[in-house]
């Protein structure tokens, strides 16, 4: 059998829960020496032991076999032996620094998640072979049939997850949905942001940005879920799944949503131009690109996608058209989320591995 020394985080971050899946899914055809970055959350406890047993196999590890590591793109001098190394990563504006360049180009290889990202390195004077690894969802959690579990609320619902960020356009999905509505329209939004890296005071004035609104009575903040499961029954209970994000690496929730036969609203941007189109998602098209600044996460070394008038009024325009005409199903997303699976995912990366 084939081995890997892998390297990546398990937990509840946008790096934890695709890793978490991708290693499910590798170790099914390959002998894993697990390296885990970080302290490890396991929610799927009858994997745990597998985690455990994994974990071991560092007491007698190959050093000569090849390293895998799921990370960073600024993070990816550390590695485990001396065989090749190649990496998984995510990034959301069109510019990299030059210790990410550095990083990037001591690897043997690179994988990441879109042909965006990829014409992005090769802009940016990436000299390694790059691969596209499309990620996936887990049909077991995320499927229609969740739909029939549920008791759905009497008003149409907009729902947005991620975690509260400028550039996944929080600052004006708000805006959005007061000048798209009003008291009279039988509309809620429900918004599932938990960000770990924001203090209470950075928190709050989020949650007030929303609750001290036009429409702040028909915003709900949600606190944070503890299982996959229960995120593909608060989907199920949704109607409508609004993105307007200026820049993603991937964003894990669209194709979850479309799993679950579910219309979304979102930005034609960045990663998003891998799995969504006009068939399967109601698009905001981006005209420009501006300076990425939101003086916490990113201070302007790149550009991502800038929202002007024009952005607005398509926004609005498609939150108006789902609501007025009561669009509750996404037949074409269906298609799509069967088409992206966790195993199609490590399949791409265990093809380069063994070539």
């Amino acid at each position: 059998m084939n081995k890997l020394n892998l390297m990546c985080p398990i937990g509840h971050t946008g790096y934890g829960i695709t890793s978490f899946n991708i290693y499910k899914s590798l170790r099914k055809n390959v002998d894993i020496t697990l390296f885990p970055i970080g302290q490890s959350i396991i929610d799927d406890q009858s994997f745990a032991n597998n985690i455990m047993e994994d974990v071991n196999k560092q007491s007698f590890f190959n050093r000569s076999v090849q390293c895998f590591k799921i990370w960073h793109q600024f993070d990816l001098a550390s590695r485990v032996g001396n065989g090749k190394f190649g990496a998984l990563t995510f990034f959301e504006t069109d510019k990299l620094k030059p210790i990410e360049i550095t990083m990037i180009n001591n690897l043997d290889y690179i994988f990441v998640a879109s042909q965006w990202a990829k014409t992005i390195l090769e802009n940016n004077g990436i000299k390694i072979p790059i691969y596209i690894s499309r990620l996936g969802v887990d049909p077991e959690i995320f499927n229609d049939n969740v739909n029939n579990t549920v008791k759905k609320e009497n008003s149409y619902v907009f729902l947005n997850i991620g975690k509260w960020e400028i550039r996944k356009g929080h600052d004006i999905l708000v805006e959005l949905f007061n000048q798209a509505f009003n008291k009279e329209d039988n509309v809620e939004l429900w918004m599932l942001n938990n960000n770990p890296f924001l203090n209470e005071n950075e928190t709050k004035v989020w949650v007030d940005l929303y609750k001290n609104s036009k429409l702040g009575d028909k915003i709900r903040i949600l606190p944070r879920i503890d299982s996959h499961k229960n995120l593909a029954k608060l989907i199920a209970l949704s109607d409508c799944g609004i993105f307007p994000a200026r820049a993603e690496g991937w964003n894990n929730e669209v194709p979850e949503m479309f799993a679950l036969n579910k219309p979304v609203i979102l930005t034609n941007y960045s990663a998003h131009t891998e799995y969504a189109n006009k068939h399967n998602a109601y698009l905001i098209d981006i005209s420009n690109l501006c300076p990425a600044i939101d003086d916490k996460f990113f201070d302007g070394y790149g550009n991502w996608a800038d929202f002007s008038d024009d952005q607005y009024d398509q926004a609005i325009s498609h939150m108006r058209y789902v609501y007025n005409n009561n669009i509750k199903t996404n037949s074409k997303g269906l298609e799509t989320a069967k088409e992206l699976t966790w195993d199609n995912t490590a399949k791409s990366i265990l093809q380069i591995i063994k070539e």
